[in-house]
């Protein structure tokens, strides 16, 4: 059972990279929108901004490649966890800091850092972590649970790209709308 979840987070975790590389590296304005926002976010000079930006790139890219390869997966784990940990702090900053900007996560407009982008990236380190650590069985002999396991990890992945922030977004004009009317 448990190589069977560690499949679905492998699935999820390069899912979710996969999604964030092609995001930015599709096209030079997508990767020009993200190196602004880490400007803006990480209070960088241009000429820092964008290597710092390639590197995201680079990293996010090369966890893909490791998650992909049985043998490499626990290091794409690692690499995935570091990188998480990394964008935590960057938006924990910026969230102290009051810096208004958008992620640009994905490599189009994207949320404004919050609290909820802190939530879910410790979501995904915590399905990122146990495969740093256990690292990633290929469950033998159960193509119907490794076929189940990977497509979980793929429909949460879409769930964080696709519907995360809207969810949080629908969630928080439930929450604040009766206390308005309380008050």
């Amino acid at each position: 059972m448990t190589d069977l979840v560690l499949l679905a987070c492998r699935a999820l975790i390069l899912t979710v990279f996969a999604a964030a590389f092609v995001g930015k590296a599709r096209s030079a304005s997508r990767f020009r929108g993200f190196t602004g926002s880490i400007r803006r976010l990480a209070i960088l000079p241009e000429r820092v901004a964008v290597p710092a930006g390639a590197l995201v790139v680079a990293g996010e890219g090369t966890a893909v490649v490791l998650l992909a390869l049985p043998a490499a997966a626990r290091a794409g784990f690692a690499l995935a966890s570091a990188l998480l940990v990394l964008f935590i702090g960057i938006v924990v900053r910026a969230v102290r800091g009051g810096v208004f900007a958008e992620c640009r996560c994905f490599g189009s407009k994207g949320s404004v850092m919050g609290q909820a982008m802190i939530v879910r990236n410790l979501l995904l380190l915590a399905a990122a972590l146990p495969g740093a650590v256990a690292g990633a069985p290929v469950p033998v002999g159960r193509p119907v649970g490794a076929a189940a396991a990977v497509a979980a990890g793929a429909v949460g992945a879409w769930a964080f790209t696709r519907w995360y922030d809207r969810i949080v977004a629908a969630l928080m004009k439930r929450l604040v709308a009766p206390a308005r009317n309380a008050g």
